[in-house]
């Protein structure tokens, strides 16, 4: 059938010689799934969202290539599995020779920012009077911003993957660029912050002050070779406000970031009252106003 998307299995040693692309992705709408053909005799259920990349990926793709994602790869009803690949993740996503960001399909005029971002992001600002040049017009601000304020860039797991990933292309539809565009660009907004230029610019602080803005700054700052490995209580609270559908993945997806004397082991199998001791156990005496706040966001009663 034309819709059919086929794939196959390879088991692999993830300090083998072979490459792969790991998939940051968020799942999205739990009720819109399409079927897959596994090894030509098997099929599987995935989300809407991902058979939309993988549909973009097969369209244009001259050749077989290996792919790590979680959907497909992860048994997600096998707590044992879960768990184990779980605790790999920080190796599968630094061991990728390329991880793909994929923030969805074409929409809200995304291939006019993903064109901006890949062709003018990282030209050098041009002397005009006493300022600029404008970098964008209206419409190319309010397409970029639309862009970096996608859902993709709030959901918790995505975090460790985007700091782990040595290269990371950034894909919409059938457009990408390179991650280096993406912080050439904020580092052109944050040397215009605080002229005149900046503050009459359409949708520049928006941009600015996005999510996908501040996942350039949250990489750069924990892949710098000075930055210490923080404890979980410090991750925690920095990212208390992102995203996800399992209450234990505000704690479960940092992990992989934080100082081995404060990192717990995530495990499915233990609810989010034994998580929310776990850290405890690890950080004792913290200040209550973080135990208050962990105690929220696992959503413990009162």
């Amino acid at each position: 059938m034309e819709n059919d998307i086929l794939c196959g299995f390879r088991y692999v040693e993830l300090s083998g010689c072979h490459p792969y692309t790991a998939l940051s992705y968020t799942w999205g709408d739990e009720t819109a799934r399409r079927k897959i053909t596994i090894d030509g005799n098997s099929t599987i259920d995935i989300r809407e969202n991902l058979w939309s990349f993988l549909r973009l990926q097969s369209s244009h793709i001259s050749e077989s290539k290996l792919f790590w994602i979680d959907a497909i790869c992860i048994n997600q009803s096998d707590v044992h599995e879960r768990n184990h690949q779980v605790n790999l993740m920080k190796q599968i996503y630094a061991n990728a020779s390329e991880v793909y960001v994929w923030l969805g399909a074409e929409a809200d005029n995304s291939d006019l920012a993903m064109d901006f971002v890949a062709k003018k992001g990282t030209r050098k600002l041009r002397p005009k009077g006493l300022g600029f040049h404008p970098i964008w017009t209206v419409e190319e601000g309010r397409a970029l911003y639309d862009l970096c304020d996608r859902v993709y860039w709030r959901r918790m797991w995505i975090i460790q993957e985007i700091v782990h990933a040595d290269t990371i292309t950034v894909w919409c539809g059938l457009k990408c660029f390179k991650w280096h565009m993406l912080e050439s660009l904020y580092l052109t907004l944050k040397a215009l912050e605080d002229t005149s230029w900046f503050a009459h610019h359409k949708y520049a602080m928006q941009v600015l002050q996005s999510s996908a803005c501040v996942m350039v700054w949250q990489r750069a700052h924990w892949r710098h070779p000075d930055t210490p490995a923080p404890r979980l209580q410090a991750l925690i609270e920095i990212f208390r406000s992102w995203q996800c559908a399992d209450v234990r993945d505000k704690v479960y997806a940092l992990v992989s970031m934080a100082s081995p004397e404060t990192a717990i082991v995530p495990d499915y199998s233990k609810s989010p009252l034994e998580v929310f001791v776990a850290v405890q156990e690890k950080h004792g005496e913290e200040k209550h106003q973080f135990y208050d706040m962990l105690s929220q966001l696992l959503a413990l009663p009162t």
